[in-house]
């Protein structure tokens, strides 16, 4: 696997600045980065992941979480259906999945699981690292909780109806999710009111004097 634009030609720094920009102008994936930035230092135009992410105007943790994607094997990421699929959440689940139950195995076990029909990769991961298929309502839309804690993964069945209406998907989705607040906020108001009516109700009333 080597990445889009190949390192081989690039003689000096500033050759390499403009294909680095290239690469993410054409949406490179975290791992063709990494081989990328791999390259450079291998090459020596740059001698720390330091003086490389200063050059690039990228972050250093960044340069160093995309080299250690660059570990994985062309044939792994090739059984999941390419490098555009491996992100900085997916690389260290891929590697620690590759340790625990060794290349050759995880390559069949993915490419079975890309053969019955499962295309995210964390349904393939299921798979392969686990020998069991990933539980699934048939033809229903599921929301899970994404492994960084901080976004939802979304599971659309017949997705390939809806490529051609990303757009339109995405309006819908937006809207869906501005309406879903509002009735929360909503049934929160209500509810405090309905809280409030309680109180009131089971308040004492002011006490009659008597003679």
């Amino acid at each position: 696997m080597e990445p889009k634009t190949s390192p081989k030609p690039i003689p000096n720094r500033v050759t390499a600045i403009a294909v680095h920009a290239r690469m993410r102008a054409n949406s490179a994936s975290h791992y063709e980065l990494g081989l990328f930035y791999q390259a450079m230092l291998k090459r020596r135009l740059w001698s720390s992941h330091r003086d490389l992410a200063e050059s690039f105007g990228v972050s250093r943790p960044n340069v160093s979480k995309a080299i250690a994607l660059a570990r994985i094997p062309s044939g792994v990421v090739d059984a999941i259906g390419g490098a555009e699929h491996i992100s900085f959440r997916i690389g260290p689940l891929l590697l620690d999945a590759i340790d625990k139950i060794g290349e050759a195995v995880f390559i069949r076990r993915a490419r079975e699981a890309v053969r019955v029909g499962y295309a995210a990769v964390d349904d393939i991961l299921e798979f392969a690292v686990f020998d069991r298929i990933p539980q699934r309502a048939p033809n229903k839309i599921q929301v899970h909780l994404a492994r960084d804690k901080k976004s939802l993964r979304v599971d659309i069945p017949d997705l390939d109806e809806l490529l051609p209406h990303l757009p339109r998907v995405e309006t819908f989705i937006s809207t869906a999710f501005v309406m879903f607040k509002a009735a929360l906020d909503a049934d929160i108001a209500a509810n405090a009111e309905k809280a409030q009516r309680r109180l009131r109700t089971k308040s004492p009333g002011p006490k009659t004097r008597t003679r």
